[in-house]
């Protein structure tokens, strides 16, 4: 019995990363590495005292969904889009070419 022969061919295994990608080109979504530095490189990126409030949600066709848990943070956001964009499309090489905001909901305090 040999259920080894099915794991011989290693194009499969070193290509996972090449199909992901692949996957979310095809839903319309950045590749893995634009994705993994948005999220992974957030704190980094933003800033200890941002990231505290911010959050990023989501990154669809170069627009970013970040949620803040007060809407302060909203307006502050705003100011800071253009140089969030920017330094985001510098680490990731995709361009971010803006921002979308949500106000975290259920909050119990105003």
């Amino acid at each position: 019995m040999s259920g080894h022969d099915d794991f011989q061919d290693e194009s499969h295994s070193t290509s996972l990363g090449e199909e992901v990608n692949r996957l979310l080109q095809r839903l319309g979504s950045p590749n893995i590495d634009t994705v993994s530095g948005v999220f992974g490189l957030w704190k980094e990126l933003v800033g200890e005292q941002v990231a505290q409030h911010v959050s990023p949600i989501k990154l669809d066709r170069g627009r970013l969904l970040i949620e803040v848990d007060d809407p302060a943070w909203s307006t502050h956001m705003k100011f800071l889009e253009r140089d969030i964009c920017t330094t985001l499309s510098h680490h990731t090489g995709t361009t971010i070419s803006g921002i979308d905001i949500r106000v975290k909901s259920g909050r119990a305090n105003n």
